[in-house]
């Protein structure tokens, strides 16, 4: 390998420069030296073929671990406390940087129309030039050696694939925990019986048995789903979420259902607290009033973009339902137990991704395994052939032992342009 950095040295790049946030990412200027090589470096990525419509290009580069004289001057960081003695720091390069060699991907963009390059590593941005933006200083900054480094390994990747040897030498030796695959949850979980142990603790097996019976038999499609109510008021809908409270020992349940809803709910309730819950004529005016938009009224359990409970009224010539929807893996319990309550009631409630849910809990779900610095979530587009809904990183302590149960996808082979 010609690379000239180490992976200490990769690193002080990236945590200097790199941004996993492209919408945040600083439009820098940098030096004539830099400035050049960063051409030479455009000019080479030209002979790799684009990997899709948005000309992205990609390759797999790589540097050493190096000496241990990359990682810090012992002595001084042992004199400052930072570490108790030399075997201390010698295990924390270690544990930085297991591998005696470290992959990343690369990922070049170049829009000449638009004035715009890019370079992305290891799924941050690292370089941005954009000629229609104000630079956010007018100080030029010098990232020429990280630069040739790119250079050295693109032109080392350039010889390999004109020998036919790029694709195959990545299928082989790419890390795993660069790659992109599945396992499935069971053998997860036998692996780490700990966490089973864990997402079951608050649930009887009888309740999971049921649960995995009612939510796989539930049709697919909510427009199939049968089952109505003839009317609605916001009461009822308060009386539903305490339902789900209760099932789940919330704090609060010897309130009243509606002051247990804006206890446990997002609060941004577009004026659903102002219905009276006593009329079902005032509840359907405000549930097709229009005007009303930005807010959560239907966040019943408040959480994260991804971890929070919906239960959503919808309303359609046949009457009223529920369709009940939450299926962060941290959750699962409680939107089991929320839906089992209402069920177990005679309320008309579809469970929205059952069947996943109920996979869930059999353990016959896939876990989508997604490469390390892409944080898992919202990673389905890399599963474009199969339904996957949850995500991990394959995990540092115990990776061989997950190994045996892993599918990996193929690595996207590179191709040089035509």
């Amino acid at each position: 390998m010609s690379g000239k950095l180490t992976q200490p040295m990769v690193e002080f790049y990236l945590d200097r420069f790199g941004d996993r946030n492209s919408f945040n990412y600083r439009n820098l200027i940098y030096d004539g030296k830099s400035c050049e090589l960063l051409d030479e470096f455009f000019r080479l990525m030209e002979q790799i073929a684009p990997a899709n419509e948005d000309g992205g290009k990609y390759l797999w580069i790589r540097a050493d671990r190096g000496p241990i004289e990359d990682f810090g001057d012992a002595e001084e960081l042992i004199a400052a406390g930072e570490y108790k003695d030399l075997e201390a720091f010698t295990r924390a390069w270690k544990d930085w940087f297991p591998d005696e060699v470290g992959w990343y991907e690369l990922v070049a963009l170049e829009e000449k129309a638009r004035g715009l390059r890019f370079i992305r590593l290891a799924h941050r941005i690292v370089i941005l030039q954009n000629d229609r933006e104000k630079p956010e200083d007018d100080d030029p900054y010098d990232v020429s050696e990280f630069v040739q480094w790119l250079i050295d390994e693109v032109r080392e990747c350039l010889d390999m694939l004109r020998a036919g040897t790029y694709n195959d030498f990545v299928s082989k030796n790419l890390p795993p925990q660069h790659r992109t695959g599945t396992i499935r949850r069971r053998d997860f979980w036998n692996v780490w019986p700990e966490a089973r142990e864990e997402f079951f603790k608050d649930i009887a097996p009888e309740d999971v048995a049921d649960f995995i019976r009612l939510a796989s038999a539930q049709v697919e499609d909510h427009r199939d789903f049968h089952g109505r109510l003839a009317s609605m008021s916001a009461g009822d809908f308060y009386r539903f979420c305490a339902m789900g409270y209760a099932a789940n020992n919330y704090y609060g349940c010897d309130k009243t259902p509606k002051e247990q809803y804006y206890l446990h709910a997002d609060g941004r309730d577009e004026e659903l607290g102002e219905v009276d819950p006593d009329s079902p004529e005032a509840f359907y005016a405000w549930l097709t009033d229009r005007s009303h938009y930005g807010g959560h009224p239907w966040e019943v359990c408040r959480g994260g973009n991804s971890t929070h409970i919906s239960l959503y009224v919808q309303n359609d010539e046949k009457g009223y339902y529920l369709n009940l929807a939450g299926d962060a893996w941290n959750r699962t319990i409680e939107v089991v137990k929320f839906y089992l309550a209402l069920r177990r009631a005679g309320i008309p409630v579809f469970l929205s991704e059952a069947h996943t849910l109920a996979d869930r809990l059999a353990e016959t779900e896939k876990i989508g395994i997604v490469p390390d610095g892409v944080f898992p979530d919202y990673c389905s587009g890399l599963f474009p052939n199969e339904h996957i809904i949850d995500f991990m990183n394959l995990p540092d302590e115990d990776r061989e032992k997950f190994l045996p149960f892993c599918t990996w996808y193929d690595e996207d082979p590179v191709y040089l342009q035509g």
